[in-house]
């Protein structure tokens, strides 16, 4: 697709209800609807340190390198442009969340992710990189790597579905200079650290490194954890040597010497037959869609809620802006701030009364009233699941998360 060189509409002109994925010095990646037609998408965008051109420049290699590939699971650039002088870019796919929040919300849940339903995910993302792979880019003669990757990388729709970027550009991880800004910790082959180029395998190290950094929230089969923590048995042999394979020809080999993608996915299906485990995208995705609280049954783990500054506005689970009130901008205020205290507790009705009408002293029916009224609305702004009732009050769920917007 051709670069837009003319003006067009500014970004909240071409976009409504734009609520942030993940911002960072360099670039934003935010979640919105397309004014014209209510379709969601993604766009990305400076960050407020970035050089606008050095930011056009790596939208337009995003936007190059996407255009060849051709996967499912790889989005498309829907469109490239230009507002007011910042360039922005439309990826066809509607996240709602990246991986590093799926992963914060792993960590709170209670639920262990199922061995298969997490294989799938890594699967997943395997032959996203081997479609990749195997295109040639013109430009440079060779395979399209990723080289880094991190929970920056993976985007994640309301239904738990997940999509691999960066390529081209790796923006989720990247400086507007192309170097690493640290933001969300990159895995990466050895070799890149030491200024060696991305390739095929070397995108399965990190692949491999991405995977053991989520070892603590996934439900590993016996068979594999026993042996991890050194307590071997009889039966164990095929699986002991199948799991060194990986660490001494994939992991602690040399580039040049590493096994092939072929012979490393053969190894893997071996474990996999091993352990009796069989790769579940499906379950994966279901599990995803459970913990962001959004296309399915709740966990409770984690639940969103997005503010803008002074919550003038909030945005529940259906990502809507609504504005609010004074009152119920007081209220939902003291909810977070309780809710930040840790304490679990609620607010109690004449708490709650004092944020949203300071200094007034209504009788209790009038004042339960104003609270009850103030609070159902703000349930259906889309909180329903968010503020939970009580006896003697309101509190916000303790595993909600709470983002604030300029």
């Amino acid at each position: 697709m051709d670069v837009v060189s003319t003006s067009v509409p500014s970004f909240l002109e071409r976009y409504v209800d734009p609520v942030p994925i993940r911002s960072r010095s360099a670039y934003n990646v935010v979640a919105a609807r397309r004014a014209d037609d209510g379709g969601r998408c993604t766009v990305v965008l400076p960050g407020a340190s970035a050089n606008p051109r050095r930011i056009g420049e790596a939208l337009a290699e995003v936007e190059r390198t996407h255009a060849l590939l051709d996967h499912p699971r790889i989005p498309k650039v829907a469109f490239r442009g230009e507002a007011q002088g910042t360039p922005f870019l439309e990826l066809a796919c509607d996240a709602v969340v990246d991986g590093q929040d799926v992963v914060r919300a792993m960590a709170d849940s209670t639920q262990k992710i199922p061995y298969g339903a997490a294989d799938g995910f890594i699967v997943g993302l395997r032959t996203a990189m081997q479609a990749a792979h195997a295109q040639r880019d013109p430009r440079t003669g060779g395979p399209i790597c990723l080289g880094r990757i991190s929970t920056g990388n993976v985007l994640f729709n309301a239904e738990g579905r997940f999509f691999l970027v960066g390529f081209g550009r790796n923006f989720p991880v990247e400086k507007d200079d192309g170097t690493s800004d640290g933001t969300l910790t990159p895995y990466q082959a050895p070799e890149l650290a030491m200024q060696g180029s991305a390739s095929p395998m070397g995108d399965y190290v990190a692949l491999v490194l991405f995977m053991r950094s989520l070892m603590p929230y996934v439900d590993i089969s016996d068979a594999v954890g026993r042996i991890v923590r050194g307590e071997l048995q009889p039966s164990d042999a095929e699986l002991v040597d199948c799991l060194r394979w990986v660490e001494q020809r994939v992991l602690g080999e040399l580039p040049a010497l590493r096994a092939s993608m072929e012979e490393a996915i053969e190894v893997a299906d071996r474990i996999r037959a091993c352990v009796g485990a069989v790769p579940e995208p499906e379950a994966f995705e279901a599990h995803v869609a459970a913990l962001i609280g959004r296309g399915g049954a709740r966990t409770g783990a984690e639940l969103m809620l997005t503010l803008g500054q002074d919550a003038a506005w909030v945005a529940g689970s259906d990502g809507e802006r609504r504005r609010l009130g004074r009152a119920q901008r007081r209220i939902l205020l003291a909810l977070v701030e309780k809710q930040k205290a840790g304490s679990g507790e609620p607010l109690t009705m004449w708490e709650l009364l004092e944020a949203g009408w300071p200094g007034e002293r209504p009788s209790f029916e009038v004042g339960a009233n104003r609270v009850y009224v103030a609070l159902t609305r703000l349930r259906h702004f889309g909180l329903r699941e968010v503020i939970e009732r009580f006896e003697d009050g309101y509190r916000l769920a303790p595993k909600a998360m709470v983002r604030v917007v300029d």
